[in-house]
């Protein structure tokens, strides 16, 4: 009975040591992996936004804000250097064509 325990003991170690491996190498390659494409869409239909900018972040050179439920929009460096998170949405995402 005592090597069987062992037995299974040795093939559960084994188990996770290599669950643990797989769970490492993805972690790194999803961290390494380059951006491939930024996907930017124009917003021209929208009349007014209403809420608070939700998130800022930079991808390589470009500059977007979030804005809730609108989504991300691409933006200057000044632009995105005069708003803060909580900000209500700046009225230049709003216009037209812009």
């Amino acid at each position: 009975m005592k090597r069987k325990r062992e037995n299974q003991l040795v093939v559960a170690t084994i188990l996770l040591v290599i669950s643990l491996a797989i769970n490492i190498a993805t972690a790194v390659w999803v961290v390494n992996r380059p951006i491939e494409m930024v996907l930017i869409h124009k917003a021209d239909n929208a009349v007014e936004l209403h809420g608070k900018v939700t998130g800022k972040s930079m991808v390589g050179k470009l500059y977007t804000l979030d804005c809730g439920a609108y989504g991300k929009f691409l933006v200057s460096k000044e632009q995105y250097d005069s708003v803060q998170v909580g900000d209500d949405i700046p009225s230049y995402l709003s216009k037209r064509g812009s």
